[in-house]
């Protein structure tokens, strides 16, 4: 099998120690700044069009990502390299239907759901990619720059088509990533899978300092307060422009 096919684990198990492209070097900055020019020129594109082109735009987003999820199935099945963990079940891949379900009815709750969890999280995996051990020019490593891409540029689209987040819909959103934890996390249990990373940091940088704080087996434990504080930055500029609205308009 040639090794445009190979997927991470596959890598793994044959060279466990190879890293293609360490975080932060030459070829991960040179995709990351590729990445934001193609997501600067979306939005700017995007501010342009009518509202129905608009909906046209995230339909075809929707779409895309579909069919990027799609591609691994096929890829991973065919070449023999299905795992359990290639399930829809990650935070990421659970978006894409909420990205579905956005392109067609445009609510400010799924809207709202894309920018407080679609945002950082995708934005997570392209400055830290868990895919490093890939050549670029790979089946998966396309797949996962392709499809995380995807993800972040959606909200962002929406924000730039005029969507303003608010801080009143995040209990909303809390509890609706609650309810989605619950079942992961005995998923992972029953499927030795690691959705979520409820289940292991998968040497992520962000997840090992929780490690560092909470110990090896509890880290899970201070990802709320990791999201608290990814929340503020994400949520006080947009705070801030509400009141002085308010302040304005009194």
């Amino acid at each position: 099998m040639s090794e445009f096919w190979y997927t991470r684990e596959t890598m793994k198990e044959l060279f466990p120690d190879y890293i293609n492209f360490p975080h932060f070097g030459p070829k991960h900055l040179a995709v990351v700044a590729v990445m934001l020019a193609i997501i600067v020129a979306g939005c700017l594109v995007y501010r342009k069009l009518s509202d129905k082109d608009r909906g046209i735009f995230l339909k075809v987003m929707a779409v895309l990502l579909i069919i990027d999820e799609l591609w691994k199935y096929a890829s991973t099945i065919f070449t023999g390299q299905w795992l359990w963990g290639f399930l829809p079940l990650h935070l990421c891949s659970i978006n894409i239907f909420v990205c579905v379900y956005n392109s067609i009815k445009r609510d400010d709750f799924s809207s709202e759901v894309l920018y407080a969890l679609c945002v950082p999280g995708a934005a997570l995996a392209i400055f830290m990619p868990t895919w490093n051990n890939l050549p670029l020019l790979n089946s998966m490593s396309l797949h996962s720059n392709t499809v995380h891409l995807l993800l972040e540029m959606y909200p962002l689209l929406l924000l730039s088509g005029g969507f303003k987040p608010s801080i009143k819909r995040l209990p909303k959103v809390f509890l609706l990533l609650l309810c989605e934890c619950v079942p992961i996390f005995f998923i992972n249990k029953v499927l030795d899978t690691n959705f979520f990373f409820l289940n292991g940091t998968d040497n992520n940088p962000v997840l090992e300092i929780l490690v560092g704080i909470f110990g090896e087996n509890l880290y899970f434990l201070g990802m709320p307060f990791l999201l608290v504080v990814v929340w503020a930055v994400m949520y006080l500029p947009w705070y801030l422009i509400e009141k002085k609205k308010q302040k304005i308009s009194a």
